[in-house]
Formats: C-alpha cells, structure tokens, sequence
C-alpha cells in the first residue's frame, strides 16, 4: 500500500499547540489556587487546550489509512469519547479543588457533561475497531489461521 507509505498522520503543529496550551493551563491552575486567584481563565485554557488536542486525535484517527474508524461520525464518536474522559477528570480535579475555590458547581458539571459524553461516544463509536483489533491480538497470540500451516509443518 504506496498511501500507508506516504501517510505520516495529521499536523503535529496542531498536537503541539493542544500540548502546550494544555500543560501550561495546568502550571496556571496550580499557580492561581496558590494565589487565590480565580481559576476560571485556567480550566477555561484547559479546555481550549484539550480540545486542539481532541480535534487532532479526531482528524489524525479519520485520516490514517489504516483505522477502522473510516467515517466522520466515527470519528465524532472518537472525539466525544475522549471529550468524556476529560470532562471526567477534569470534574474530578475541579469538584476537589472546589473547596478552595469558587467553582464547586462547575465540577459537578463536567462530571455529568461527561456521564452524556461518554454514553453518545459509545453509541456513536465504530465498535469493529474494538473487535478487530482483539481478533488480531488473539491471532498473533498462537492461534493459526485457516490458511497456515499447522503445527506438524506441513505445506
């Protein structure tokens, strides 16, 4: 396959932008509740990290030749399962963090912003990229195709 040759994924430009804007927002939460500051502007920058990187996971998952996710509505379920994992901990962290904050109720909804993410990623998410890829791990794990050879080395 000459275009699984040529492929070398989605831009990194983008994955690092999403890194950087998604760490840093991290050191300025930290850095504001040391402060006493609000920390709206930092899970605000978080979730504006988190996305670039979601939005590249998404395209780099669409575009690479070789994933089962073929589709753009796969590609949504993709994002909306990673946007639920990070709504997930980031509601966690927030609710957490809340009692020195002022933001408690903001925790609270991302943990059920997640919960809806989660469950329409799920529904949503090409589930023969699952099955696949446990089919594969069990046929490399011994097991033989029809088409091979047996044990005995008979061609």
């Amino acid at each position: 396959m000459a275009e699984t040759d040529d492929w070398d994924g989605s831009s990194p430009w983008l994955f690092l932008a999403g890194l950087a804007v998604f760490f840093g927002s991290i050191v300025l939460f930290v850095a504001d509740l040391i402060r006493g500051v609000d920390v709206l502007r930092s899970i605000t920058a978080n979730g504006v990290g988190t996305a670039l990187l979601i939005v590249w996971a998404a395209h780099d998952t669409l575009l690479n030749p070789d994933s089962e996710v073929a589709t753009p509505a796969g590609a949504a379920g993709t994002a909306l399962l990673l946007y639920g994992l990070y709504l997930l901990g980031a509601g966690v962290v927030i609710a957490v963090t809340g009692l020195v904050h002022d933001h408690l109720q903001l925790g609270f909804w991302y943990l059920g912003l997640a919960a809806v993410a989660i469950a329409i990623g799920y529904f949503i998410f090409p589930k023969e990229a699952v099955i696949s890829a446990e089919t594969d791990m069990t046929d490399s794990e011994g097991e033989h195709s029809p088409d091979e050879s047996g044990p005995s080395g008979d061609s």
